[in-house]
Protein backbone atom coordinates (compact mmCIF):
# COMPACT_ATOMS: atom_id res chain seq x y z
CA UNK A 1 0.00 0.00 0.00
CA UNK A 2 2.77 2.76 0.68
CA UNK A 3 4.44 1.71 -2.53
CA UNK A 4 1.72 2.56 -4.10
CA UNK A 5 1.66 5.75 -2.75
CA UNK A 6 4.81 6.26 -3.05
CA UNK A 7 4.31 5.88 -7.14
CA UNK A 8 1.38 8.32 -6.35
CA UNK A 9 3.14 10.79 -5.10
CA UNK A 10 6.32 11.30 -7.78
CA UNK A 11 4.64 9.51 -11.00
CA UNK A 12 0.65 9.57 -10.60
CA UNK A 13 -1.36 7.14 -12.05
CA UNK A 14 -3.06 7.58 -15.20
CA UNK A 15 -6.66 8.38 -15.53
CA UNK A 16 -8.67 5.04 -16.59
CA UNK A 17 -8.26 4.51 -20.65
CA UNK A 18 -5.83 6.90 -20.78
CA UNK A 19 -3.16 6.37 -23.85
CA UNK A 20 0.01 8.78 -23.50
CA UNK A 21 0.98 10.67 -26.94
CA UNK A 22 4.28 9.46 -26.87
CA UNK A 23 5.91 6.69 -25.00
CA UNK A 24 9.13 8.16 -24.66
CA UNK A 25 7.30 11.36 -22.27
CA UNK A 26 6.54 10.75 -18.43
CA UNK A 27 2.77 9.88 -18.19
CA UNK A 28 2.74 12.20 -15.53
CA UNK A 29 3.07 15.69 -18.15
CA UNK A 30 0.26 14.21 -20.61
CA UNK A 31 -2.02 13.00 -18.39
CA UNK A 32 -5.99 14.50 -18.76
CA UNK A 33 -6.70 14.44 -14.88
CA UNK A 34 -10.22 15.44 -13.92
CA UNK A 35 -10.59 17.39 -10.39
CA UNK A 36 -11.23 14.01 -8.65
CA UNK A 37 -8.35 12.29 -9.77
CA UNK A 38 -6.30 15.42 -8.39
CA UNK A 39 -7.82 15.06 -4.90
CA UNK A 40 -7.93 11.55 -4.84
CA UNK A 41 -3.61 11.78 -5.31
CA UNK A 42 -4.12 14.23 -2.52
CA UNK A 43 -5.09 13.05 0.01
CA UNK A 44 -3.40 9.60 -1.14
CA UNK A 45 -0.40 11.79 -0.57
CA UNK A 46 -0.73 13.12 2.61
CA UNK A 47 -1.89 9.57 4.15
CA UNK A 48 1.14 8.27 2.70
CA UNK A 49 3.17 10.96 4.85
CA UNK A 50 1.25 10.18 7.39
CA UNK A 51 2.52 6.66 7.68
CA UNK A 52 6.61 8.45 8.12
CA UNK A 53 8.10 8.78 10.90
CA UNK A 54 9.29 12.26 11.57
CA UNK A 55 12.35 13.38 11.12
CA UNK A 56 14.54 12.62 14.53
CA UNK A 57 15.25 16.17 16.51
CA UNK A 58 18.56 17.92 15.62
CA UNK A 59 21.04 18.76 18.25
CA UNK A 60 20.34 22.07 19.80
CA UNK A 61 23.65 22.02 20.96
CA UNK A 62 25.71 20.46 17.93
CA UNK A 63 28.40 21.32 15.69
CA UNK A 64 27.61 21.85 12.36
CA UNK A 65 29.83 21.52 9.30
CA UNK A 66 30.41 23.47 5.47
CA UNK A 67 33.63 21.34 4.67
CA UNK A 68 35.05 18.33 5.78
CA UNK A 69 37.44 18.95 8.95
CA UNK A 70 40.10 16.66 10.60
CA UNK A 71 40.58 18.17 13.80
CA UNK A 72 43.39 16.43 14.77
CA UNK A 73 45.24 18.51 12.28
CA UNK A 74 44.41 21.82 14.56
CA UNK A 75 47.11 23.03 16.68
CA UNK A 76 46.09 26.60 17.31
CA UNK A 77 43.07 27.55 18.51
CA UNK A 78 41.89 31.62 18.34
CA UNK A 79 39.16 33.53 19.65
CA UNK A 80 37.33 36.47 19.32
CA UNK A 81 35.95 37.46 22.72
CA UNK A 82 32.36 39.49 22.58
CA UNK A 83 29.38 36.85 21.44
CA UNK A 84 32.15 34.43 21.23
CA UNK A 85 33.78 33.44 24.71
CA UNK A 86 31.18 35.83 26.20
CA UNK A 87 27.99 35.26 25.93
CA UNK A 88 25.43 38.27 26.19
CA UNK A 89 22.12 38.42 28.35
CA UNK A 90 19.35 40.06 26.42
CA UNK A 91 20.02 43.70 28.53
CA UNK A 92 22.85 44.58 26.42
CA UNK A 93 20.57 44.66 23.56
CA UNK A 94 17.99 47.18 25.59
CA UNK A 95 21.23 49.11 27.01
CA UNK A 96 22.36 49.70 23.60
CA UNK A 97 19.04 50.80 22.35
CA UNK A 98 18.29 53.31 25.43
CA UNK A 99 21.87 54.73 25.10
CA UNK A 100 21.36 55.13 21.48
CA UNK A 101 17.68 56.51 21.52
CA UNK A 102 19.04 59.16 24.43
CA UNK A 103 21.88 60.57 21.87
CA UNK A 104 19.47 60.47 19.19
CA UNK A 105 17.47 63.74 21.62
CA UNK A 106 19.92 65.26 23.10
CA UNK A 107 22.72 65.19 20.27
CA UNK A 108 20.83 65.07 17.06
CA UNK A 109 17.63 66.77 18.42
CA UNK A 110 15.40 64.51 17.60
CA UNK A 111 11.56 65.09 19.24
CA UNK A 112 11.65 64.20 23.07
CA UNK A 113 9.10 61.46 21.93
CA UNK A 114 11.55 59.41 20.35
CA UNK A 115 13.28 59.12 23.67
CA UNK A 116 9.83 57.59 24.86
CA UNK A 117 10.01 54.11 22.37
CA UNK A 118 10.56 50.83 23.64
CA UNK A 119 12.94 48.22 22.42
CA UNK A 120 11.47 45.42 20.58
CA UNK A 121 13.78 42.49 20.64
CA UNK A 122 11.27 40.83 18.16
CA UNK A 123 11.18 43.09 15.45
CA UNK A 124 14.24 42.31 13.54
CA UNK A 125 16.23 39.01 12.47
CA UNK A 126 20.42 39.57 12.45
CA UNK A 127 21.48 39.60 7.84
CA UNK A 128 18.30 41.82 6.64
CA UNK A 129 19.78 44.49 4.43
CA UNK A 130 18.19 47.90 5.34
CA UNK A 131 17.90 50.43 1.49
CA UNK A 132 19.72 53.29 2.68
CA UNK A 133 17.96 55.62 -0.01
CA UNK A 134 14.05 54.15 0.68
CA UNK A 135 14.18 53.50 4.29
CA UNK A 136 13.46 49.87 4.28
CA UNK A 137 14.22 46.50 5.72
CA UNK A 138 14.49 43.25 3.68
CA UNK A 139 15.24 40.31 3.70
CA UNK A 140 17.42 38.84 0.63
CA UNK A 141 17.98 34.96 -0.18
CA UNK A 142 21.03 33.01 -1.67
CA UNK A 143 20.13 34.22 -4.91
CA UNK A 144 19.68 37.62 -4.49
CA UNK A 145 16.08 37.75 -4.25
CA UNK A 146 14.27 39.82 -2.96
CA UNK A 147 11.44 37.84 -0.10
CA UNK A 148 8.21 39.37 -0.83
CA UNK A 149 5.92 39.56 2.21
CA UNK A 150 8.92 40.76 4.32
CA UNK A 151 9.89 44.11 2.62
CA UNK A 152 9.14 46.58 5.55
CA UNK A 153 8.82 50.93 5.92
CA UNK A 154 9.55 50.96 9.78
CA UNK A 155 7.15 48.41 11.25
CA UNK A 156 4.74 48.39 8.30
CA UNK A 157 4.68 45.82 5.85
CA UNK A 158 4.59 46.82 1.97
CA UNK A 159 2.48 44.43 0.00
CA UNK A 160 4.16 43.25 -2.99
CA UNK A 161 3.07 44.89 -5.47
CA UNK A 162 4.67 48.37 -4.11
CA UNK A 163 8.04 46.29 -3.41
CA UNK A 164 8.18 45.32 -7.24
CA UNK A 165 7.37 48.42 -8.27
CA UNK A 166 9.65 50.43 -6.20
CA UNK A 167 12.66 47.91 -7.51
CA UNK A 168 11.34 47.06 -10.89
CA UNK A 169 12.57 43.58 -10.39
CA UNK A 170 12.81 40.73 -7.56
CA UNK A 171 15.92 39.74 -7.83
CA UNK A 172 18.65 42.50 -6.45
CA UNK A 173 21.57 43.68 -8.30
CA UNK A 174 24.80 42.74 -6.82
CA UNK A 175 25.96 46.07 -6.54
CA UNK A 176 23.43 46.70 -4.19
CA UNK A 177 24.16 44.03 -1.83
CA UNK A 178 28.13 44.24 -2.08
CA UNK A 179 28.35 47.98 -2.63
CA UNK A 180 31.26 49.82 -3.40
CA UNK A 181 32.53 53.24 -1.55
CA UNK A 182 30.68 56.21 -2.20
CA UNK A 183 27.82 54.32 -3.43
CA UNK A 184 26.16 52.61 -1.03
CA UNK A 185 22.55 51.50 -1.60
CA UNK A 186 21.87 48.91 1.01
CA UNK A 187 24.02 47.72 4.57
CA UNK A 188 23.44 44.44 5.62
CA UNK A 189 22.80 44.42 9.51
CA UNK A 190 24.92 41.44 11.06
CA UNK A 191 25.85 41.50 14.09
CA UNK A 192 24.11 40.85 17.50
CA UNK A 193 24.38 44.85 18.31
CA UNK A 194 22.25 45.60 14.78
CA UNK A 195 18.82 44.22 16.12
CA UNK A 196 18.71 47.50 18.75
CA UNK A 197 19.68 49.49 15.72
CA UNK A 198 17.30 47.96 13.28
CA UNK A 199 14.60 48.38 16.17
CA UNK A 200 15.32 52.04 16.56
CA UNK A 201 15.08 52.61 13.22
CA UNK A 202 11.99 51.63 12.55
CA UNK A 203 10.12 52.99 15.85
CA UNK A 204 11.80 56.48 14.85
CA UNK A 205 10.37 56.02 11.36
CA UNK A 206 6.84 55.02 12.73
CA UNK A 207 7.27 58.05 14.76
CA UNK A 208 7.70 59.89 11.80
CA UNK A 209 5.12 58.41 9.71
CA UNK A 210 2.54 58.68 12.34
CA UNK A 211 2.70 62.68 12.52
CA UNK A 212 3.23 63.40 9.15
CA UNK A 213 6.82 64.34 9.09
CA UNK A 214 8.86 64.43 6.50
CA UNK A 215 12.39 62.93 6.93
CA UNK A 216 15.37 61.94 4.97
CA UNK A 217 15.85 58.14 4.66
CA UNK A 218 19.59 58.13 4.46
CA UNK A 219 19.96 60.75 7.67
CA UNK A 220 18.22 58.73 9.87
CA UNK A 221 20.11 55.33 8.84
CA UNK A 222 23.74 57.68 9.75
CA UNK A 223 22.58 59.06 12.37
CA UNK A 224 20.97 55.85 14.70
CA UNK A 225 24.06 53.81 13.23
CA UNK A 226 26.02 57.13 15.06
CA UNK A 227 24.27 56.56 18.21
CA UNK A 228 24.61 53.06 18.56
CA UNK A 229 28.53 53.32 17.62
CA UNK A 230 28.94 55.80 20.65
CA UNK A 231 26.57 53.47 22.58
CA UNK A 232 29.25 51.26 22.94
CA UNK A 233 31.86 53.26 24.99
CA UNK A 234 28.84 53.40 27.78
CA UNK A 235 27.85 49.42 27.03
CA UNK A 236 31.92 49.07 27.88
CA UNK A 237 31.85 50.73 31.20
CA UNK A 238 28.82 48.58 31.97
CA UNK A 239 29.34 45.56 31.74
CA UNK A 240 32.59 46.13 33.67
CA UNK A 241 30.65 47.56 36.29
CA UNK A 242 28.02 45.05 36.34
CA UNK A 243 29.14 41.39 34.69
CA UNK A 244 26.58 39.69 36.45
CA UNK A 245 23.49 41.58 35.16
CA UNK A 246 25.00 41.45 31.36
CA UNK A 247 26.58 38.15 31.04
CA UNK A 248 25.95 34.79 31.06
CA UNK A 249 28.33 32.53 33.13
CA UNK A 250 28.94 29.45 30.91
CA UNK A 251 29.75 26.52 33.15
CA UNK A 252 31.58 24.64 30.46
CA UNK A 253 33.94 27.53 29.33
CA UNK A 254 36.59 26.52 31.94
CA UNK A 255 36.67 22.83 30.94
CA UNK A 256 36.50 24.14 27.24
CA UNK A 257 39.73 25.58 28.17
CA UNK A 258 41.56 23.72 30.26
CA UNK A 259 40.85 20.83 27.92
CA UNK A 260 42.69 22.98 24.87
CA UNK A 261 45.82 23.50 27.29
CA UNK A 262 46.13 20.12 28.74
CA UNK A 263 46.34 18.85 25.06
CA UNK A 264 49.11 21.07 24.56
CA UNK A 265 46.96 23.53 21.91
CA UNK A 266 48.10 26.72 21.30
CA UNK A 267 45.09 29.62 22.33
CA UNK A 268 44.80 32.91 21.24
CA UNK A 269 42.64 36.00 21.57
CA UNK A 270 41.90 38.76 19.11
CA UNK A 271 39.24 40.77 20.17
CA UNK A 272 38.16 44.57 19.10
CA UNK A 273 37.38 45.12 23.22
CA UNK A 274 39.66 47.45 25.41
CA UNK A 275 41.10 44.87 27.96
CA UNK A 276 39.45 46.24 30.88
CA UNK A 277 36.10 45.19 29.35
CA UNK A 278 37.61 41.82 28.48
CA UNK A 279 39.91 41.55 31.88
CA UNK A 280 36.44 42.35 34.10
CA UNK A 281 34.47 39.59 31.73
CA UNK A 282 36.70 36.84 31.86
CA UNK A 283 37.59 37.37 35.36
CA UNK A 284 33.58 37.02 36.07
CA UNK A 285 33.04 33.77 33.37
CA UNK A 286 36.43 31.89 33.90
CA UNK A 287 38.31 33.73 37.13
CA UNK A 288 41.02 36.10 37.96
CA UNK A 289 43.95 33.99 36.51
CA UNK A 290 42.13 33.63 32.81
CA UNK A 291 44.97 34.81 31.02
CA UNK A 292 46.85 32.05 32.09
CA UNK A 293 44.87 29.81 29.59
CA UNK A 294 46.09 31.67 26.94
CA UNK A 295 49.46 32.01 24.75
CA UNK A 296 48.58 35.39 23.22
CA UNK A 297 46.18 38.32 23.98
CA UNK A 298 45.35 40.90 21.80
CA UNK A 299 43.05 43.50 22.42
CA UNK A 300 41.75 46.69 20.37
CA UNK A 301 42.86 44.85 17.93
CA UNK A 302 40.43 46.78 14.90
CA UNK A 303 39.34 44.15 12.84
CA UNK A 304 38.37 44.12 10.36
CA UNK A 305 40.94 45.67 9.46
CA UNK A 306 43.39 43.52 11.34
CA UNK A 307 42.82 40.96 8.70
CA UNK A 308 43.08 42.84 5.98
CA UNK A 309 46.64 44.52 7.40
CA UNK A 310 45.62 47.73 7.44
CA UNK A 311 45.48 48.21 11.30
CA UNK A 312 48.15 50.45 13.21
CA UNK A 313 51.58 48.49 14.91
CA UNK A 314 51.52 46.07 17.69
CA UNK A 315 51.58 47.78 21.27
CA UNK A 316 52.39 45.99 24.20
CA UNK A 317 49.74 47.27 26.73
CA UNK A 318 50.61 48.72 30.54
CA UNK A 319 47.68 47.16 32.38
CA UNK A 320 49.14 48.73 35.60
CA UNK A 321 49.64 52.11 33.99
CA UNK A 322 46.35 51.90 31.45
CA UNK A 323 48.49 52.81 28.38
CA UNK A 324 50.50 51.61 25.06
CA UNK A 325 54.04 51.27 25.23
CA UNK A 326 56.33 52.79 22.87
CA UNK A 327 58.89 49.83 22.31
CA UNK A 328 58.85 48.07 18.95
CA UNK A 329 57.04 44.52 19.61
CA UNK A 330 59.30 41.59 18.41
CA UNK A 331 58.06 38.87 20.09
CA UNK A 332 54.29 37.82 21.32
CA UNK A 333 54.84 36.77 25.20
CA UNK A 334 52.47 34.78 27.30
CA UNK A 335 51.45 37.18 30.17
CA UNK A 336 51.81 40.17 28.30
CA UNK A 337 48.79 42.15 26.65
CA UNK A 338 49.08 43.42 23.12
CA UNK A 339 46.79 45.84 21.17
CA UNK A 340 46.47 46.70 17.52
CA UNK A 341 48.86 44.69 14.80
CA UNK A 342 48.07 43.04 11.68
CA UNK A 343 47.63 39.41 10.49
CA UNK A 344 50.77 39.30 8.62
CA UNK A 345 52.77 40.58 11.35
CA UNK A 346 51.18 38.32 14.04
CA UNK A 347 51.56 35.11 11.85
CA UNK A 348 55.13 36.17 11.75
CA UNK A 349 55.74 36.44 15.09
CA UNK A 350 54.05 33.52 16.42
CA UNK A 351 54.61 31.19 13.26
CA UNK A 352 51.09 30.13 13.21
CA UNK A 353 49.49 30.11 9.67
CA UNK A 354 47.22 27.95 7.24
CA UNK A 355 44.95 24.85 8.22
CA UNK A 356 46.94 24.32 11.76
CA UNK A 357 44.88 27.61 12.75
CA UNK A 358 41.14 27.84 13.93
CA UNK A 359 39.53 30.98 14.82
CA UNK A 360 36.22 31.29 16.06
CA UNK A 361 34.33 34.22 15.76
CA UNK A 362 30.31 35.59 15.98
CA UNK A 363 30.75 37.98 12.67
CA UNK A 364 31.31 35.98 8.92
CA UNK A 365 32.48 39.23 7.78
CA UNK A 366 34.35 40.86 10.13
CA UNK A 367 36.06 38.36 11.80
CA UNK A 368 35.98 34.67 9.49
CA UNK A 369 36.01 36.50 5.74
CA UNK A 370 39.55 37.52 5.13
CA UNK A 371 41.43 34.71 7.83
CA UNK A 372 40.28 32.14 5.71
CA UNK A 373 39.92 33.39 2.52
CA UNK A 374 43.23 35.45 2.30
CA UNK A 375 45.06 33.26 5.05
CA UNK A 376 43.91 29.82 4.47
CA UNK A 377 42.77 29.73 8.34
CA UNK A 378 40.12 27.21 9.41
CA UNK A 379 37.30 29.02 11.09
CA UNK A 380 34.52 28.33 13.18
CA UNK A 381 31.20 30.86 13.12
CA UNK A 382 29.23 31.38 16.75
CA UNK A 383 25.78 31.99 16.01
CA UNK A 384 23.83 32.30 18.97
CA UNK A 385 20.60 32.25 16.82
CA UNK A 386 21.21 28.84 15.96
CA UNK A 387 19.43 27.66 19.98
CA UNK A 388 15.80 29.49 19.21
CA UNK A 389 15.78 27.77 15.55
CA UNK A 390 16.70 24.47 15.70
CA UNK A 391 13.95 24.26 19.19
CA UNK A 392 11.68 25.17 16.88
CA UNK A 393 12.34 22.94 14.17
CA UNK A 394 12.19 20.19 16.66
CA UNK A 395 8.57 20.75 17.01
CA UNK A 396 6.36 18.69 15.13
CA UNK A 397 4.12 21.05 13.98
CA UNK A 398 7.43 22.27 12.05
CA UNK A 399 8.30 18.68 10.79
CA UNK A 400 5.24 18.22 9.40
CA UNK A 401 4.72 21.67 7.84
CA UNK A 402 8.10 21.19 6.19
CA UNK A 403 7.62 17.14 4.79
CA UNK A 404 3.96 18.34 3.71
CA UNK A 405 5.27 21.13 1.68
CA UNK A 406 7.31 18.94 0.09
CA UNK A 407 5.16 16.57 -0.95
CA UNK A 408 2.50 18.90 -2.00
CA UNK A 409 5.26 20.78 -4.38
CA UNK A 410 5.97 17.57 -5.88
CA UNK A 411 2.33 17.07 -6.56
CA UNK A 412 2.09 20.44 -8.51
CA UNK A 413 5.07 19.63 -10.12
CA UNK A 414 3.81 16.42 -11.55
CA UNK A 415 0.42 17.70 -12.49
CA UNK A 416 1.30 21.30 -13.36
CA UNK A 417 0.50 20.32 -17.26
CA UNK A 418 -3.27 19.57 -16.06
CA UNK A 419 -5.95 20.48 -18.84
CA UNK A 420 -9.44 21.82 -18.14
CA UNK A 421 -10.99 24.43 -15.25
CA UNK A 422 -11.71 21.86 -12.90
CA UNK A 423 -8.45 20.07 -12.91
CA UNK A 424 -6.66 24.23 -13.04
CA UNK A 425 -8.59 25.44 -9.79
CA UNK A 426 -6.78 22.34 -8.00
CA UNK A 427 -3.96 23.23 -8.87
CA UNK A 428 -4.52 26.75 -8.04
CA UNK A 429 -5.79 25.56 -4.72
CA UNK A 430 -2.58 23.62 -4.12
CA UNK A 431 -0.41 26.70 -4.55
CA UNK A 432 -2.21 28.89 -2.47
CA UNK A 433 -1.50 25.79 0.26
CA UNK A 434 2.16 26.05 -0.47
CA UNK A 435 1.98 29.95 0.20
CA UNK A 436 0.12 29.41 3.42
CA UNK A 437 2.48 26.94 4.84
CA UNK A 438 5.32 28.96 4.10
CA UNK A 439 3.70 31.76 5.86
CA UNK A 440 2.99 29.69 8.30
CA UNK A 441 7.08 27.76 9.26
CA UNK A 442 8.15 31.87 8.70
CA UNK A 443 5.77 33.12 10.83
CA UNK A 444 7.21 30.32 13.50
CA UNK A 445 10.64 32.20 13.85
CA UNK A 446 9.88 35.59 13.17
CA UNK A 447 6.49 36.97 12.47
CA UNK A 448 7.90 39.67 9.97
CA UNK A 449 11.05 38.21 8.56
CA UNK A 450 10.64 34.40 9.45
CA UNK A 451 14.25 32.72 9.68
CA UNK A 452 17.59 33.98 10.38
CA UNK A 453 18.97 31.27 7.61
CA UNK A 454 16.04 30.50 5.06
CA UNK A 455 14.37 32.05 3.17
CA UNK A 456 11.50 29.59 1.84
CA UNK A 457 13.41 27.11 -0.16
CA UNK A 458 16.61 29.19 -0.45
CA UNK A 459 19.20 29.66 2.34
CA UNK A 460 19.19 33.13 2.97
CA UNK A 461 22.02 35.89 1.58
CA UNK A 462 23.25 35.75 5.31
CA UNK A 463 23.15 31.97 4.96
CA UNK A 464 25.33 32.12 1.95
CA UNK A 465 28.13 34.00 3.33
CA UNK A 466 27.98 32.03 6.37
CA UNK A 467 29.06 28.80 4.49
CA UNK A 468 31.36 30.47 2.54
CA UNK A 469 33.02 31.99 5.48
CA UNK A 470 33.28 29.27 7.92
CA UNK A 471 34.09 25.61 8.43
CA UNK A 472 31.95 24.79 11.27
CA UNK A 473 29.47 27.04 13.58
CA UNK A 474 27.65 26.31 16.43
CA UNK A 475 25.61 28.34 18.98
CA UNK A 476 28.56 28.31 21.56
CA UNK A 477 31.79 27.84 21.45
CA UNK A 478 31.81 25.10 24.85
CA UNK A 479 29.44 23.11 22.14
CA UNK A 480 33.13 21.76 21.10
CA UNK A 481 33.31 19.36 24.66
CA UNK A 482 30.38 17.22 23.05
CA UNK A 483 33.29 16.09 20.62
CA UNK A 484 36.98 14.87 20.66
CA UNK A 485 39.89 17.09 19.85
CA UNK A 486 40.52 14.09 16.67
CA UNK A 487 37.19 14.21 15.30
CA UNK A 488 36.37 14.24 11.69
CA UNK A 489 33.40 16.65 10.89
CA UNK A 490 31.68 15.35 7.26
CA UNK A 491 29.27 17.93 5.29
CA UNK A 492 26.51 16.51 4.54
CA UNK A 493 26.03 15.20 0.85
CA UNK A 494 23.18 17.56 -0.65
CA UNK A 495 21.43 16.17 -4.05
CA UNK A 496 22.05 18.94 -7.25
CA UNK A 497 19.13 19.74 -8.97
CA UNK A 498 20.26 17.37 -11.76
CA UNK A 499 21.07 14.60 -9.88
CA UNK A 500 18.73 11.85 -8.93
CA UNK A 501 16.21 12.01 -5.95
CA UNK A 502 16.79 10.09 -2.84
CA UNK A 503 15.31 9.65 0.66
CA UNK A 504 18.97 9.40 2.12
CA UNK A 505 20.27 12.58 1.46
Amino acid sequence: MMKRHLTKLFRPLLPPGHVPVHPSLPPSRLAHFSGNDLWTNYEQAKGWLRCKKLPPDIETFGVFCNDKIDMEEVEIYGFDYDYTLASYKKGVEYLIHDIAKEHLVKKYGYPEEVGSVVYDPNFAVRGLHYDVEKGLFLKVDSSHQIQLGTVYRGRERLEDQEVLALYKRKQLPVTFLEPIPKNMKMVQLVDIFSKPEMSLMAAVMDYFMRHNLEYQPESLYYDVSTCIGAAHATFHSETRSNPNLYLHRDPELIPCLERLVQASKKVFLITNSPFETVDAGMSYMVGKEWREYFDVIIVQAGKPHFFTNNAKPFREVDIERKIFLWDMVSKLEKGKIYAGGTIDHFQDLSGWRGGKVMYFGDHPYADLADVTLLHGWHTAAVIRELEMEINKMNTDEFKWGVNWQQVLMALIDDHQNVEGEEARAVMEEWKKEVVSIQSSLRSMFNPQFGSTFRSHNNPTYFSRKLFRFSDLYTSRVTNLLRYSLTHSFYPRRGALPHEFKSWFV
